[in-house]
């Protein structure tokens, strides 16, 4: 089976389509024929079965002209299938090279961004065009500095707000959860004292235990700029800055 597929590589490497078992990367430069010019005749009704058979040899060979007759109509119909395929993947293949040369240029223009001169061409280095470009390098430069600091301080300025809002949320649950359980030991005991002034047949008049209204989650910081540009560039996942869930208190 392996020497199978080592000789049809070799087989492809021969023909136009050797860029899809090439080592090297396909680019949108690579070129792929399909070969969707071959002409088909169109299926044709003959009627060489008029004849009548007169002898057992004649009848014989009837049968298999009808045959093989049936037999080149199904190829025939085959073949015109995979026209149709084959003409539909060029003009999809068509369309996947215009997205990766498109795809090409984006990457080409994020590299030459941080290049002065990214073609190899000589310049004037006194000239108006130069100095332009040498200014708008700068400040490229500068921006993308700036820019990068700004975000790394909105991420731990966010990154503070939000240990501060974890802390405080920590003591908000532990503070509920601290009067869910005194609420329930006094609520206990004055259902023991019901219950025995009941059985000693004495009047209970003690109020019985509220819980009251408890503290509600504390809204957590929003996010910055900073922290919207990471979620934007994560391609869709959802995840968690910092692993801080935002669930209120169980019951």
């Amino acid at each position: 089976m392996q020497s199978e597929l080592e000789s049809l590589i070799e087989k492809l490497q021969e023909t136009s389509l050797s860029g899809l078992v090439s080592s090297v990367p396909l680019t949108s430069e690579t070129q792929l024929e399909h070969n969707t010019t071959h002409l088909i005749s169109p299926v044709k009704k003959k009627s060489p079965f008029s004849i009548k058979p007169k002898t057992s040899n004649e009848i014989l060979l009837l049968a298999l002209l009808r045959e093989t007759e049936a037999t080149n109509v199904t190829l025939k119909r085959h073949v015109l299938e995979l026209q149709a395929t084959n003409i539909l993947n060029e003009r999809y293949c068509k369309v996947l090279c215009g997205q990766l040369a498109n795809q090409e240029a984006k990457k080409r223009k994020g590299k030459e961004k941080g290049k002065l001169m990214g073609d190899g061409l000589p310049r004037f280095l006194s000239g108006d065009e130069f100095y332009e470009k040498v200014v708008e390098f700068e400040y490229e430069q500068k921006k993308r500095v700036a820019d990068k600091k700004t975000r790394k301080e909105e991420r731990e300025k966010r990154a503070e707000g939000l240990a501060v809002w974890k802390r405080l949320e920590d003591e908000r649950k532990t503070e509920n959860k601290n009067r869910r359980a005194q609420y329930h030991t006094a609520l206990e005991k004055w259902n023991e004292a019901k219950l025995r002034a009941k059985a000693e047949g004495r009047k209970f008049s003690e109020a019985k235990p509220v819980l009251g209204k408890l503290r509600g989650p504390i809204p957590r910081p929003a996010l910055n700029v900073a922290c919207k540009e990471d979620a934007a560039s994560s391609s869709g996942e959802s995840f968690d800055l910092d692993g801080i869930s935002d669930a209120s208190d169980e019951d």
